[in-house]
């Protein structure tokens, strides 16, 4: 084993992070106590690598140790969070984890608030020996002073700057001088001077210090393997691939991207790329957690003077309760811009191979690299982790949903193999070099996907739509509660118009909402998470199995395909809330049991006879209010007439008729009133009894 060299063993062993990366830093080294004179412990390098895609990797340090050894880890204060709630320790052969000890940290301004000179808010030297008031000092200015410091007064100065005094009790008396002579001045008690000098130490240290060290105590006999590992904060590895279309199939190659921004040279380290969505978080374990009490005044006896005697003693006041204070609450990725290259690259036989193993986890899928990676310090690595040939057809998409259904070129991969292709960036290469980039969602075994990667200048679409009315299929009565069906119709055409002669696949893909379903065309679409797929062929092509075909255009000129959609609804009416017209429909167009509508007519009845008797009582009330206007009419006219004259006996002799007439209307408004009272209990009745059946 060789000898142990603390200044090598720090250089080949950082866990850093470039200052302003966002990544952790950490330093690692092996020391060895005074108290246990043992030979130094064996290197404890990175030996594994698994990178997520949710911003965090764990690192596997593991070595050989002899007897009991100490490691030292320094982290810097940001990480600590992540490693005191990932870090695991292994003493594999008889061995014992000692409990890890680190300095925690507390705030700052609790830090500052324990010491005798309260730091808290930048106090100047005024501020400073206003605190020490009555401590003795000595003072080197114009002449050397020594005393009790007694006070430190401000002088305001007419048209000048405020002055500063301290005023000094000694062996001669009271001794005042400006603070402004004073150059040097020290506390005579050697406690206080630590005190100031310890709380300017915790500012330091706030200020320039970042990192925590952590003690591990690996205890036994022997040599021993060991192993630390931890999570921290990492990039999240990239995929990008590589797609040459053929006929039928096309070549893929992947590539995975591995980011080191640390000053850590990774070598020959086995790492594995994780291909998942684990959930992260930090917590925070670092900084001391203190709970907000609430304070309680401690209860004392109520003073209470005597009063002079009277004869009898009042009697003394009951103890108010002390109440307690109240405690205290707390993107889309980039497409690579690759220049068209001349043809299509070969990727297969071409020196790539695939340098992982795929397999499946708990919650993810995992590439394990199958040879040892090294990555230098800042800087990435492209890792091959995929060379297959994947079954491939080319079509052309329209999506309503995106670029307002402009038709893309496209090509539809399938997953043969057992592994799952990470989402990723893929540039695409046909016979003329470079096609476009398309995006890649992650494709788990046996599934499939559209990559669109280039406008399709040959096709336009149109498209348009249309509503029906609305339509009761059916109807039932569900204790007074009337369950009708109503089917709703969407009609939506895609005009096709092909401006070549090229033949093609196209793949329609229309949204599916909730509920609607496809009544034409025939056969049933392919149904995806988006929506569906409609097949149509343009010229010869021959169809894609896995989208059925809907229609075949076959001359030159447009084509149109018809999406009829149909969605039936349910709705619930309360039968008293329903217009007699309402009911009217419902009887000649539902198909409706006999019981069902027998009450449906009996109460349609009834409510047509309240309307009858609300109409009749609407037109004698309306009578009456045109013989009361009229009445008035003749009264104001009769106040101007002799009561000798004709027409005052004429106007005398028409309110008489009047009157007998408002008699009569106002009888027949009390008669339909009684009427509709008792039509309406029919009615109620009726309903009470639907609803009880």
């Amino acid at each position: 084993m060789n000898r142990f060299d603390r200044s090598s063993l720090v250089r080949g062993h950082r866990w850093v992070r470039r200052v302003g990366a966002g990544a952790a830093l950490f330093v690692l080294w092996v020391a060895a106590p005074v108290a246990l004179a043992q030979p130094a412990p064996a290197d404890l390098p990175v030996t594994r690598l698994v990178a997520t895609t949710s911003g965090l990797a764990t690192f596997e340090h593991a070595g050989t140790v002899t007897g009991t050894r100490e490691l030292v880890l320094q982290v810097p204060e940001e990480a600590m969070n992540d490693l005191l709630q990932s870090l695991v320790l292994q003493d594999l052969d008889g061995g014992t984890i000692r409990p890890v000890r680190y300095d925690a940290r507390d705030p700052l301004e609790r830090i500052l608030a324990s010491y005798a000179f309260d730091l808290r808010g930048a106090p100047g030297l005024a501020q400073l020996l206003a605190q020490a008031r009555g401590e003795r000092v000595e003072i080197e200015g114009p002449r050397s002073l020594g005393g009790t410091l007694l006070s430190v007064e401000r002088q305001q100065v007419p048209d000048g700057p405020d002055t500063w005094h301290l005023t000094l009790a000694g062996e001669n008396g009271l001794t005042r001088l400006p603070l402004s002579e004073v150059r040097s001045l020290r506390f005579v008690d050697d406690a206080l001077q630590a005190e100031l000098d310890a709380a300017l130490a915790a500012l330091a240290r706030e200020r320039g210090e970042d990192e925590s060290r952590l003690r591990l105590v690996f205890e036994g006999e022997g040599e021993r393997r060991v192993r630390v590992a931890y999570v921290r904060e990492m990039p999240v590895w990239k995929t990008s691939y590589r797609l040459v279309v053929g006929d039928g199939q096309a070549d893929l190659q992947g590539w995975a991207i591995l980011d080191n921004p640390t000053d850590m040279d990774l070598e020959d380290v086995d790492v594995t790329f994780l291909a998942g969505r684990p959930v992260s978080f930090v917590t925070e374990l670092f900084d001391p957690v203190y709970v907000e009490r609430p304070r309680v005044q401690v209860e004392t006896g109520r003073q209470v003077v005597p009063e002079a005697d009277a004869g009898a003693f009042a009697p003394e006041p009951e103890a108010q309760a002390l109440r307690a204070a109240p405690a205290a609450d707390e993107a889309a990725d980039a497409a690579l811009g690759m220049s068209a290259a001349p043809a299509a690259p070969e990727l297969a036989g071409a020196g790539v191979q695939s340098m992982a193993q795929a397999m499946r986890t708990g919650s993810a899928y995992a590439y394990r690299v199958d040879e040892p990676v090294s990555v230098g310090r800042y800087a990435s690595a492209m890792v091959p982790i995929v060379q297959a040939t994947v079954p491939a057809l080319r079509t052309t998409v329209i999506d309503p949903g995106t670029s307002s259904g402009t038709p893309f070129r496209a090509v539809r991969i399938e997953n043969d193999s057992e592994a799952l292709l990470a989402a990723g960036t893929v540039t695409l290469y046909d016979e003329a070099g470079f096609a476009g980039n398309a995006r890649l969602a992650d494709l788990s075994p046996g599934g499939d996907r559209l990559l669109r990667f280039a406008v399709d200048l040959g096709v336009r679409a149109e498209r348009e739509q249309r509503s029906e009315p609305e339509r009761l299929v059916a109807a039932r009565l569900d204790r007074g509660v009337l369950v009708s069906e109503v089917r709703q119709r969407r009609t939506v055409v895609y005009r096709l118009t092909r401006d070549d002669d090229e033949a093609r696949r196209l793949v329609i893909e229309h949204p599916a909402p909730a509920g609607w379903e496809v009544v034409s065309p025939e056969p049933a679409p392919a149904r995806t998470e988006a929506g569906w797929r409609f097949g149509v062929l343009l010229g010869d092509a021959e169809p894609d199995p896995a989208v059925p075909t809907q229609l075949r255009c076959e001359g030159e000129g447009a084509c149109e395909l018809e999406i009829v959609l149909e969605r039936v609804e349910a709705r619930r009416t309360q039968i008293a809330n329903l217009a007699p017209d309402r009911i009217a429909v419902l009887l000649e167009n539902v198909e409706l049991d006999r019981q069902d509508r027998q009450a449906l007519e009996r109460i349609a009845e009834l409510m047509g006879r309240v309307a009858e008797l609300d109409t009749a009582i609407r037109n004698q009330q309306a009578r009456r209010d045109d013989i009361h206007q009229e009445q008035a009419r003749i009264r104001e006219n009769m106040r101007v007439l002799d009561r000798n004259a004709s027409l005052y006996r004429r106007y005398l002799a028409d309110l008489e008729e009047q009157e007998d007439e408002l008699d009569v209307v106002l009888t027949a408004i009390e008669r339909f009133r009684e009427e509709r009272a008792s039509a309406q209990e029919r009615l109620n009745e009726a309903i009470r009894q639907l609803s009880a059946g």
